[in-house]
């Protein structure tokens, strides 16, 4: 054990004389590394060890020979380079510097014309080459540029002697050389040639691709000599650009031949390779002209040299005649996609109004992968561009002609009718439907029957129409045929609408709610069943059900409002002899309140106004077409919500393509320039006629018009709505003989002369429901303020403007 143990240390002592770390033990082994300590201390070479890298030392510990060739190049040279004898090792790899001779390793550590970088190789495969200076010299060069990307053992012996012509030592071929068999092919001396020529212009030329290379190869001769006819056209500082875009058209010869002809009949070579625009309509004889071609984006040069080569002769000459249009394009345009022009549209077919557009047209990749990989027109493209993805889904499904297609597209995206998104099953009949029509035939032919039916809900009935057995044809109203859309499970058991509502009287479970709580008989169920199922059938059971869950103490008026709804006679209930005068506190003309219950309708473009005093309407105002405080569902004020049912209240409803967009009250009511008190003070008489009493001091009938609430308008179809409001109200007014007065809400929308801004008593009605909802009120009125005057800034009819006009 103790001899084991000095054996050790002698061991470690040895190494550490030798210079060597004892971490290598654990690597390479006792007697690996104790016979290339051994070496190193036999040739005297410690003092050179630590200079150099642990991954040299592990390589001389498997090739010890080479500790001998080190301790020699030290004795015979005046100063080691440690450097240089690091990099021959470590280039060899696996490879056993010690399988060359001595004399080998000798004569490349100490030429002076190889460098470190390339001497391991050069000894390799060149060492014993009996080669010139000059062609050391280029070899040297080759290797450099060559040692990452070609196998010199692959490579046989003639191959590789290819690497003393210059063109190895530049970039020109280095593509190439990983496939061996291109060296073979360089044997070509003529081919040869031609890349020394052109390694040795005065330029920096990309590496060539396999394609060039095969082109030059076929005829080299001939390219050759055109190449040197052209070169003498070209002036030093255009010479790169210009060849590098020959080899970039990959059309060596006949490019060569073209620019030969161009540059003899007076071609400016600045100008022709000042782009590859520019570059490419030389080729084709100029067909774009009148416009600069230099400077352009990739975009805007990528769709001129498709025109240009795809001979687009009606597009290249609309961007002559409209160069200003096609340089304002933004490079994000839907024309310059690459995909657009080449698989979608024919470039030929645009005219100017389209190239003018095309600045608008943003096409995103999530609604260009949609489209179907057909030739489209400009007019498809411009409306698909901003369609959504759902639009376009449907679109490409349609099978009827171009036009018709179009005209389909153009309403489908006006009435904003689709979806966001569709759902397995749903696209395939709806496409089907408006390939045969468009949308709004459907609604004029086959549901002619709902008046009111919206564009969104008639494209639902026609992906649902096979379900639906024809009861559509039955139904007259919207709500009627979303409850059918609702609950198509309860469709498909029934085969009529009569059986449909007979299932919903039984199994409705709202409605068996609410007819316990108004205690409706077996009797009056049966006597107005008719009624009560289309009652159903619009989800009526359902609003007065949720809304006396939330309103319990209201159940009594509940209980009138819906028996007058079931009975028919709704507009009794509404309007009872004598309640609008009782209601104001006000003398109403059997004339005026004749009108009042008239429900007119106003229509402007795409919006549809009309008076509203319906049931179910009406209780909705809080959900429709936005939420308010007086949702039946859940308003912090829907204990108002059943005022609204007093005579002399209603709305304005307006329908943009079937949907309520906007709403807003009208009250009919009384008012006044000064309060109740002052109006009745008693005053002596005024016997010289001079004290009149004031008219302003008196009472007058107003119609108000309360603030609005809207949804889904654009800015242009609010402006539009409003006006549509304001040309009701006043008609409305008019008629009954009334001032208009109006919620300052709308002081940005008013003319400045046609209303003036006054502090103005306004006459809060008595109302059946007690309390009730006045915006321009500050909100709720209770019972102890109803029948009296409450004064606010109101925007008031300017009764001097109306004589002054």
């Amino acid at each position: 054990m103790i001899e084991v143990i000095k054996r050790h240390l002698a061991e470690r002592n040895m190494l550490k004389t030798a210079g060597l770390s004892l971490c290598y033990l654990a690597k390479k082994g006792e007697e690996k590394c104790v016979r290339a300590a051994e070496a190193i201390i036999q040739n005297e070479v410690m003092d050179v060890i630590p200079f150099l890298g642990e991954q040299v030392c592990l390589y001389m510990m498997e090739d010890p020979e080479t500790i001998t060739y080190l301790g020699i190049l030290k004795k015979e040279g005046c100063e080691l380079n440690a450097y240089r004898f690091q990099r021959i090792l470590l280039d060899a790899g696996t490879d056993k510097v010690s399988d060359f001779s001595y004399e080998q390793v000798k004569a490349v550590y100490f030429d002076p014309l190889v460098t470190d970088g390339t001497a391991y190789s050069y000894m390799k495969y060149y060492g014993e080459q009996n080669v010139s200076k000059e062609e050391k010299e280029q070899l040297v060069k080759s290797i450099a540029m060559c040692m990452d990307v070609l196998d010199f053992e692959k490579a046989g012996e003639k191959d590789r002697m290819l690497l003393v012509n210059p063109v190895f030592s530049s970039e020109l071929l280095l593509n190439l050389l990983e496939n061996v068999n291109n060296l073979k092919i360089l044997q070509d001396q003529d081919l040869m040639e031609l890349v020394n020529t052109l390694a040795g212009y005065e330029a920096e030329i990309r590496s060539l691709n396999q394609k060039q290379f095969d082109q030059m190869k076929e005829r080299p001769v001939e390219i050759l000599e055109k190449l040197r006819i052209v070169t003498r056209y070209i002036e030093k500082e255009n010479l790169t650009d210009g060849l590098n875009l020959w080899l970039w058209n990959e059309a060596l010869y006949e490019d060569l031949c073209k620019l030969e002809r161009a540059f003899t009949d007076g071609a400016d070579p600045a100008e022709v390779f000042s782009s590859k625009v520019s570059y490419v309509n030389t080729l084709y004889q100029n067909p774009l002209s009148k416009i600069s071609l230099s400077s352009l984006s990739e975009e805007k040069s990528e769709i001129l040299l498709y025109a240009i080569t795809q001979k687009k002769k009606a597009f290249l000459n609309l961007i002559n005649e409209e160069a200003e249009l096609f340089y304002d394009l933004p490079n994000a345009s839907m024309l310059l996609k690459k995909e657009v022009y080449q698989e979608y549209i024919n470039l030929n077919t645009l005219n100017r109004k389209n190239l003018k557009d095309s600045a608008d047209l943003i096409l995103s990749r999530d609604r260009f992968e949609l489209l179907a990989k057909r030739e489209h027109t400009f007019e498809e493209l411009k409306l698909l561009c901003t369609a959504k993805e759902a639009v376009i889904e449907l679109y490409e499904h349609l099978t009827c002609k171009s036009d018709e297609r179009l005209l389909v597209l153009r309403e489908l995206i006006k009435r904003e009718c689709v979806p966001h998104s569709f759902w397995e099953g749903q696209i395939e009949p709806l496409a089907a439907a408006l390939s045969k029509k468009p949308l709004s035939r459907w609604i004029r032919e086959d549901f002619w029957n709902i008046p009111d039916l919206s564009y969104g809900t008639a494209l639902w009935l026609l992906v649902y129409r096979e379900q639906l057995k024809g009861m559509e044809k039955e139904i007259t109203m919207e709500q009627q045929a979303l409850y059918l859309l609702k609950d198509l499970a309860l469709v498909k058991e029934c085969d009529s609408l009569s059986e449909l509502k007979e299932k919903l009287i039984l199994g409705d479970v709202s409605w068996r709610l609410l007819k316990e709580k108004l205690s409706f008989s077996e009797e009056f169920v049966q006597n107005n069943a008719a009624r009560i199922g289309n009652f159903l059938f619009v989800g009526g059971a359902e609003i007065m059900e949720t809304f006396l869950e939330r309103q319990p103490s209201k159940i009594e008026e509940i209980r009138r409002l819906v028996t007058a709804e079931l009975l028919g006679k709704f507009d009794e209930l509404k309007y009872p002899s004598g309640d609008l005068m009782r209601e104001i506190d006000f003398e109403v003309s059997e004339e005026a309140e004749k009108e009042w219950k008239i429900d007119r309708t106003f229509t402007s473009k795409n919006l549809v106004l009309k008076e509203e005093t319906g049931l179910l309407p009406v209780m909705q105002i809080g959900e429709v077409p936005s939420y308010s405080c007086l949702s039946y569902r859940s308003g912090l004020n829907s204990d108002c919500l059943l005022s609204c049912f007093d005579s002399n209240k209603k709305f304005f409803f307006i329908r943009k393509n079937g949907q309520v967009v906007f709403r807003a009250m009208i009250r009919l009511t009384k008012g006044s320039y000064v309060g109740d008190r002052m109006r009745k003070k008693i005053q002596f008489a005024d016997l010289s006629g001079a004290g009149k009493p004031k008219e302003e001091e008196g009472e007058e009938s107003v119609l108000f018009l309360e603030r609005y609430y809207e949804k889904n308008l654009t800015n242009e179809e609010m402006d539009q709505a409003v006006y549509l409001v304001f040309v009701a109200a006043k008609e409305k007014a008019k008629k009954l003989g009334a001032r208009l007065v109006l919620s300052c809400y709308y002081q940005d929308d008013v003319k400045t002369k046609e209303y003036i801004k006054s502090n103005y008593y306004l006459y809060i009605s008595k109302s059946k429901n007690g309390s009730q909802y006045l915006d321009s009120l500050y909100g709720e009125a209770s019972v102890s303020d109803s029948g009296d005057y409450s004064s606010n800034i109101f925007l008031l009819e300017n009764k001097e403007q109306e004589v002054a006009a």
